[in-house]
């Protein structure tokens, strides 16, 4: 009986993982594994990556990092600060964030907001600061970037990609908390849109659910019996 009881448990823990997979569409697995079919590639911003998660990307204040290759190989060079004249980030090598000039602040699309060739492409690239006060000239500060607010980029091979990110004038901080880049050079991306498993995957997710769900069926049947 025991044995039965732990069997029971075990498919019901494996029925719930199939479940939680279909209802969001995606599996953490799956989304971390861009696919060699995937139009979209989702970035890695944690410890394992390119390590730009937390307030101020993680830097202490006069703090500053230089990410190579981002967000593919050749893509460009990626500077973060957190210093006493800049704060935010911005691209060389070919990297570039959309701003609405040269000389303004970067560039705050929206869910779902188009990031292709009619976005603004600024030829200075720390148009993208969200903080800048450089010797000689005045302080330039970004409007706020609230909750649901990106950043477009496009690397030096022509990908289309954004960062989610936040910036608050008040305290001086901002936050990168996700990004995702699109794998066909000139191919525009929708801000916020992120990998998702082929239909054939999410298939064989649904076959496994059913499965699941007929072995759970079975097992209280023959618990029943042999009660």
């Amino acid at each position: 009986m025991k044995t039965t009881h732990s069997k029971n448990r075990s498919l019901k823990q494996n029925s719930n993982r199939l479940a939680a997979y279909l209802a969001t569409g995606i599996g953490a697995g799956l989304v971390a594994t861009p696919a060699a079919e995937a139009a979209i590639v989702n970035i890695d911003l944690s410890a394992t990556g390119f390590n730009l998660l937390g307030v101020n990307a993680g830097l202490s204040l006069g703090g500053n990092t230089t990410k190579n290759n981002f967000p593919i190989s050749g893509g460009g060079k990626l500077y973060v600060y957190n210093t006493g004249i800049r704060k935010g980030m911005f691209g060389e090598n070919g990297l570039v964030f959309a701003a609405a000039n040269s000389y303004s602040a970067p560039v705050k699309f929206t869910l779902n907001q188009s990031i292709s060739s009619s976005s603004n492409w600024p030829v200075w690239s720390a148009s993208s600061l969200f903080w800048y006060q450089p010797q000689y000239y005045s302080l330039r500060e970004s409007p706020d970037f609230g909750a649901g607010s990106y950043m477009g980029f496009k690397t030096a091979q022509g990908n289309y990609g954004w960062l989610s990110v936040t910036w608050a004038q008040a305290t001086d901080t901002f936050q990168i908390y996700s990004g995702a880049y699109e794998s066909t050079a000139g191919v525009a991306i929708a801000a916020g849109a992120t990998a998702v498993p082929e239909p054939s995957t999410i298939a064989l997710l649904a076959l496994g659910a059913a499965g699941v769900a007929l072995n759970r069926r079975q097992a209280k049947k023959r618990q029943a019996a042999a009660s």
